[in-house]
């Protein structure tokens, strides 16, 4: 990131580690994760933390969006995977909605085969670039190519991607903001 902090959106925060390195970064964080055993989990490990922990999940984020938040950062890190095809685009689109002008939303993506215990679908770069241009994100150039698995699993590799949000408007206030990140 560019070292600007705000509101941050952590999708399948599943034990908080990621929450937990943007509180100490200095963002304030709403992390969402619909599993109730990992969403303890991260509550008990980031108890000390200013963290905001909601049970909800993609595609409708319902709960999140009912705060009635812009998001400056939405990190969606190990999730994408486990979205249905049917249902990508309108997570997409709900992702996109919940950003604030000038927000950045980053998503990691999975390639490999399935762990066995859960349902993992196909995913690709070429798919959420599409979406991003129907959405008016512009993508973040990032250094191209698959990085290993950290857990030395040779059939799995990861790509991240990021994109952010166009500055659009009449709030003069959220424009002026948006220029200069």
């Amino acid at each position: 990131m560019d070292g600007k902090t705000g509101l941050a959106l952590d999708v399948g925060a599943g034990s908080g580690r990621d929450a937990a390195a943007l509180v100490n970064r200095g963002w304030d964080v709403v992390a969402v994760e619909p599993e109730a055993s990992l969403r303890e989990l991260g509550q008990n490990a980031t108890k000390d933390k200013s963290i905001q922990w909601i049970d909800d999940q993609l595609p409708d984020l319902n709960q999140v969006r009912k705060l009635s938040y812009r998001f400056n950062l939405i990190l969606v890190s190990a999730v994408w995977m486990h979205i249905p095809p049917t249902a990508r685009e309108r997570a997409f689109r709900i992702l996109a909605e919940l950003l604030a002008p000038g927000g950045m939303l980053v998503v990691t993506l999975r390639h490999g085969p399935s762990d066995g215990e859960r349902v993992f679908y196909d995913v690709s770069r070429e798919e959420l670039e599409a979406f991003a241009r129907h959405r008016a994100l512009i993508p973040i150039a990032l250094p191209a190519g698959r990085n290993d698995d950290e857990l030395k699993r040779p059939e799995v590799s990861w790509e991240t991607l990021a994109f952010r949000l166009r500055c659009s408007g009449y709030d003069l206030r959220a424009i002026a903001n948006c220029m200069t990140s």
